[in-house]
C-alpha cells in the first residue's frame, strides 16, 4: 500500500486530525460508552494494516467493514455510529474504492451540525478520495470548503493540487531501461500517440482493469499507438511472472520504489490504475482509468492529420 498513502490511518498530514479523542457532537445523536469501546478496537485493528500489501490486507479490511456495519446497526442514532461511517470511508479509501469512500464521507457530512474538527477531517479525506479518483475539480471545491474551517489543513493540499498533470501541457520526459533490459526514451516515441499505464500486480483494481487495458493495446498497437507500463510493484519477479503468464506485449518500467519511484513522482501519480494519454506532440490529453474514454480520445487523435492543429 502506498507509503504516506491517500489515507494513512496512523499519521495524518495535518496536526489538527487525530483518529481518537474527538467526539462527533452531532445534534440528536447520543453517546454510547460500549459502542465507543468497540469502535476503538476496530480503529486500532485498522491502523495495523497500513504497512501491509493491498492483497494481504484486503481480507482484514473486509472484516473491519463487517464489524463497522454491525456496530452501526446495533447502535443507530449514536455518535459512534456516525464515526463508524467515517471509518468505513477510510477503509474504502485504503482499498481504492474511491466512489464508496466518497459516499461514506457524504453520509457523515449530511448529518449537518457536527463537531468542527470531525467535519474538517471528513472533508480532508473526502478531498483525498476525489484526488485518488482523479476528480481534481471537485477536490478543489472540497478543499475550499475545508479552508473555511481549518486553513492550515487545506494548505496541505497545495502541492497535490498544483502538482497534478494538466490537460494540454507537455508531458515530463524520461529515459530509462525497461524490465527486459532495453533503453526506453519517451522522446523516441514523439509522433506517436502514447499511453502510459501506471499499475501494480498487488493492486486489485489494476488486475480488474487489466483485460480492458489489454484489449486497448490489441486494438491500437499497430496503428501508431505506443503503450508503456510503469509498475509500482515491490518485487520485479512478481512483475515478470505476470507479464509472462498473461503475455503482456508492451514494455514495462520498474524501480521497486512504488509511489516514490522516479516516474510516478515525475507524473504526480496519486492512485492506480492510472492511464496518461499523450498526443503526437507528447502533450497530455487524458489522465484517469476509464479505458472507454481513452479509446474515444485515441480514435479522435488517430483520425487527425499530423499537421492539423491540436483539438481542444
Amino acid at each position: 500500500m502506498k507509503k504516506g498513502s491517500l489515507l494513512n490511518l496512523t499519521v495524518i498530514t495535518s496536526v489538527f486530525f487525530v483518529w481518537a479523542g474527538y467526539s462527533v457532537h452531532a445534534k440528536e445523536l447520543k453517546h454510547d460508552a460500549t459502542a465507543a469501546k468497540q469502535l476503538e478496537i476496530i480503529r486500532r485493528n485498522l491502523s495495523s494494516l497500513t504497512e501491509m500489501k493491498s492483497a494481504d490486507a484486503k481480507k482484514y479490511y473486509n472484516e473491519a467493514m463487517n464489524d463497522l456495519n454491525t456496530l452501526i446497526g446495533k447502535y443507530p442514532e449514536t455518535e459512534e455510529a456516525l464515526e463508524a461511517k467515517f471509518f468505513m470511508g477510510a477503509a474504502h479509501n485504503e482499498m481504492h474504492n474511491f466512489d464508496e469512500a466518497i459516499k461514506s464521507f457524504d453520509t457523515v457530512l449530511s448529518q449537518g451540525d457536527i463537531n468542527r474538527n470531525f467535519k474538517a477531517r471528513t472533508l480532508y479525506f473526502k478531498a483525498k478520495s476525489l484526488l485518488g479518483k482523479g476528480d481534481l475539480a471537485t477536490a478543489k471545491e472540497v478543499v475550499a470548503e475545508l479552508r473555511m474551517i481549518e486553513p492550515r489543513a487545506a494548505d496541505a493540499f497545495g502541492n497535490e493540487l498544483s502538482g497534478m498533470l494538466r490537460i494540454g501541457e507537455e508531458a515530463p520526459t524520461f529515459n530509462v531501461t525497461s524490465v527486459d533490459g532495453k533503453p526506453l526514451d519517451l522522446a523516441q516515441y514523439k509522433g506517436n500517440v502514447i499511453i502510459i499505464n501506471f499499475w501494480a500486480t498487488w493492486c486489485d483494481p489494476c488486475l480488474q482493469e487489466f483485460p480492458n487495458a489489454k484489449k486497448l493495446y490489441t486494438k491500437f498497437k499497430d496503428k501508431g499507438v505506443q503503450f508503456i507500463g510503469v509498475s509500482l510493484d515491490d518485487d520485479i519477479e512478481d512483475l515478470r511472472g505476470f507479464v509472462k503468464q498473461f503475455e503482456v506485449g508492451w514494455p514495462q518500467i520498474f524501480d521497486g520504489k512504488r509511489w516514490q519511484g522516479a516516474i510516478p513522482s515525475l507524473y504526480h501519480i496519486q492512485a492506480i490504475p492510472t492511464m496518461v494519454l499523450l498526443d503526437r506532440e507528447s502533450k497530455v490529453r487524458y489522465v484517469g482509468s476509464d479505458t472507454e474514454a481513452v479509446t474515444r480520445i485515441v480514435t479522435t487523435l488517430l483520425s487527425e492529420s499530423k499537421d492539423m492543429p491540436l483539438f481542444r
